[in-house]
């Protein structure tokens, strides 16, 4: 199997730099131009900004240095466009920096001011500004901002001028980004044309490149006939004719790699390809330039591992994986955690492998590649479109001026349109002004409605606070008056009976006074209980979560296994609301044991913020859904009237000889205190 993985640091052009950077340089006479004091201000900024260029992929921090002379002398001019390029050249800087807000920041200063001069030279370095902002958005992972910024804008630009040879270093960049997205077909269209505009032009690096581009998108193509093949032999040959007189030039580079592809996929000559992608390196690191030379060990990963030289390959990916935080490309970090996964695996380390496949899958969530495809696809027939507009427009105004009778008739027919669409928008603001009073009066009639709906239900919700008032202080007296009343009078007389017995010495006498007793104890402790639930103290004392748990301990009792659980309930919530909660919670778990007949009962009773959330599940005979509606007891229609009242929602669903489950979601007002949670 072929790996065609090219990491993006190919897709940026020279235009990084210089758009036509040249292949030889005589840094020398630039020295001297500067030093020199007769030589013109423009001169020195000029020689300035060329050592700047050259310095780029050299020395960072010298390339750097030259360009801010270059801006402090462009700012003494006063001259806005000898700003905006001076703007110009210290983005470039920062970009090779990877500082790339800085470099946008640079370049978006230096747009304004050259939009503001229409001559071929701002204009030509506006084109240049469009494509190295381009170029951030495309480090800053996002391929459709930098062809949007090719096309739309720079290549758009130098088409009005006619600067052929720096539209061809846009194609050149337009086709790597097509190379990007495997349309391979259409970077071979714009790396030939880039290549025919460059023919004659052999002393930039844009022509090598161009070649070189051609080259790549064959390669790509996976289509090894002789004829592609001679096609790609005789490219790499015009690259390196040009390239052998200039043995310090940067696209040696790019050379290296594409020669070290052919040789290992085409001639399947892995040998060879090992030495070209070493001879690359070494040019790479002789220059000290880190960032062009990823695509050399990334191309030496693919080698070693298809010759099952699993631990060199490792060695050559993690080092590439170990730069993805200098350069944070998502599509190179993929291929880099994909190659991490396969050579782990090779090696036997599971494990490591299944690490790196996460942290490939969690990633590769956050790229939609398909998304990307479909709007760089939108954004090129967006520019093919206003492309043929404009031509279309030219062919108008020219067949405008040799016709001038045609003019009278567009304008007669103009002033026609004009006459008729001021009728219709006369028309339609009248059609507008009789439907917006129609919608007015409608309005006022919904609104009339709702203030009625509004106070009816403000009467059955008075109404009925009164009546759920009226009912617990009811119960509150009742409870009362029993626990108090016949509770103290059934104490007094088990009191009496224990120390007056009053049936006899006899064994049977005794047990019968024993049992008496008991029955007393029961009785006692029934009334109680019934006083307890008619107004349980624990709910005003210590809340509905502890008053939940004592009714539940209570029925267990009778063997009922019932598990409540709580969670989040406010401490501090009114009193009113955990009545509320606690009547409805106590009529469900009292159904499901009286009528359901249910061994097991889940109780759960849930407050997120401001929602409360009741269940009740049973194991129980249930009953049939219908039964719901045509039900009448008091139980049920006490519950549905309780949600009601706190305007909650009721689902019941249960199935005959199954069991019920009942859930009840509702708002409440919270305060900040809560209540543990409680499972038992």
């Amino acid at each position: 199997m072929r790996h065609f993985f090219l990491i993006w640091m190919m897709l940026i052009s020279a235009m990084i730099a210089d758009a036509q950077q040249k292949l030889s340089f005589n840094q020398d006479s630039l020295l001297q131009i500067i030093q020199n004091s007769d030589s013109e201000e423009t001169q020195k900024i000029k020689a300035l900004q060329d050592l700047s260029d050259h310095w780029l992929y050299i020395d960072s921090a010298k390339a750097m240095d030259y360009a801010k002379q270059a801006f402090a002398k462009s700012a003494k001019t006063g001259d806005e466009t000898t700003i905006a390029i001076g703007h110009y050249y210290v983005g470039g800087v920062y970009m090779e920096h990877y500082n790339l807000i800085e470099a946008k920041k640079e370049y978006q200063q230096a747009i304004p001011l050259l939009k503001r001069d229409s001559s071929y030279y701002a204009q030509r370095y506006l084109a240049r500004v469009w494509h190295d902002l381009g170029a951030v958005y495309q480090r800053e992972d996002d391929i459709e901002g930098f062809l949007d910024m090719l096309t739309n804008n720079a290549c758009p630009i130098l088409e009005k001028i006619g600067d052929s040879i720096l539209l061809a270093s846009n194609y050149y960049d337009i086709g790597n980004i097509f190379v990007s997205i495997k349309q391979y077909d259409k970077a071979l269209h714009y790396f030939k044309t880039a290549a025919t505009i460059l023919a004659d032009h052999s002393k930039y690096a844009d022509a090598v490149d161009s070649y070189l581009g051609v080259v790549k998108a064959l390669l790509y193509e996976e289509d090894f006939t002789e004829e592609k093949k001679l096609a790609m032999q005789s490219y790499l040959d015009k690259a390196h004719a040009i390239l052998v007189k200039h043995p310090d030039a940067h696209p040696w580079v790019n050379y290296y790699t594409m020669q070290g592809m052919y040789y290992q996929y085409v001639e399947e000559n892995p040998q060879k390809a090992l030495r070209s992608y070493d001879d690359g390196l070494d040019f790479v690191n002789k220059r000290q330039e880190e960032y062009v030379g990823l695509e050399l060990l990334n191309r030496k990963y693919y080698l070693f591992y298809d010759q099952e030289r699993y631990p060199e390959a490792r060695e050559m990916v993690y080092a590439l994986y170990q730069k993805t935080s200098k350069y944070p490309l998502s599509s190179n970090k993929l291929i880099y955690l994909r190659n991490l996964v396969n050579v782990e695996e090779a090696l036997g380390n599971k494990d490591k492998a299944f690490q790196f496949m996460k942290e490939y899958v969690a990633f590769a969530d956050t790229v939609n590649k398909k998304q990307t495809n479909i709007k760089l696809n939108l954004i090129e027939q967006k520019y093919e479109h206003e492309k043929k507009e404009r031509e279309i427009v030219e062919l108008k105004a020219e067949n405008q001026l040799k016709s001038a009778a045609l003019k009278y008739n567009k304008a007669m027919l103009t002033f026609t349109v004009a006459a008729v669409a001021c009728l219709l928008i006369l028309l339609v603001l009248g059609y507008l002004l009789y439907n917006n009073k129609q919608k007015i009066a409608h309005q006022q009639d919904q609104l009339h409605e709702e203030q009625m709906q509004r106070m009816k239900k403000e009467q059955q919700v008075n109404f009925f606070n009164a009546m759920i008032q009226g009912q617990e202080q009811e119960r509150k007296r009742l409870a009362g008056e029993l626990h108090d009343g016949l509770g103290g009078l059934l104490s007094n007389v088990k009191l009496l009976l224990s120390k007056n017995p009053c049936l006899g010495d006899s064994s049977q006498a005794k047990q019968q006074h024993q049992l008496i007793l008991a029955k007393l104890d029961t009785a006692v402790n029934e009334l109680r209980r019934i006083a307890r639930n008619m107004m349980p103290e624990t709910l005003l004392r210590f809340g509905l979560a502890t008053a939940l748990r004592d009714f539940c301990d209570d029925l267990e009792k009778s063997g009922v296994n019932i598990s409540l659980q709580t969670y989040g309930l406010s401490l501090t919530a009114e009193k009113s609301q955990q009545i509320m909660i606690y009547r409805i919670l106590q009529e469900l778990i009292s159904n499901a044991v009286r009528h359901a007949e249910a061994k097991n009962i889940l109780v759960q009773c849930i407050q997120d913020d401001e929602k409360v959330y009741l269940t009740v599940e049973d194991d129980g005979k249930g009953f049939a859904m219908k039964e719901v509606q045509d039900k009448k007891g008091i139980g049920l229609h006490n519950v549905k009237n309780r949600v009601a009242y706190l305007n909650g929602l009721l689902d019941i669903q249960s199935e005959n000889n199954i069991g019920t489950t009942i859930n009840i979601e509702f708002n409440v007002n919270t305060q900040t205190e809560h209540i543990p949670a409680y499972s038992g």
